[in-house]
């Protein structure tokens, strides 16, 4: 098995930059290498107060023997993923907060998910209702 081109991904770590008040680093954690996003911005859970914050998104770095295009590529998909925590934060219609991420144990803060009523999945494209399925 080759060895792992965390060398490559150093190397990008300390010349990247992106959004203004984002900066990156690496992270050795008893072995396990984690990229760290960190970003400043505003409290989203009080919108109105304008409080100043950072944040740390931590990611898990894959052992892995990627080109070093290929993890120009993972850095970004990951800023990418962090937007989508960010904007589901932030994201609301009226009191309506319909993309928020998910922070609980064994959840995947990064993955979007909409909360909407069972009946929305249960609408055909005619607009009628199907039965639920009940194995």
């Amino acid at each position: 098995m080759a060895d792992n081109t965390h060398h490559l991904l150093i190397a990008l770590v300390m010349q990247a930059s992106c959004k203004p008040g984002w900066s990156f680093r690496l992270q050795d954690e008893d072995g396990a290498l984690r990229f760290v996003v960190r970003v400043y911005g505003f409290d989203s859970s009080r919108p109105n107060e304008r409080i100043s914050r950072t944040i740390d998104h931590f990611f898990p770095v894959p052992t892995a023997t990627y080109n070093e295009k290929t993890w120009r590529r993972w850095m970004f998909d990951t800023c990418r993923r962090v937007e989508n925590h960010e904007l589901g934060e932030w994201f609301r219609i009226g009191s309506e907060w319909p993309f928020a991420p998910l922070h609980g144990p064994g959840e995947d803060p990064y993955t979007v998910h909409e909360f909407r009523p069972v009946e929305d999945a249960l609408t055909t494209q005619d607009g009628s209702t199907r039965k639920p399925y009940e194995g």
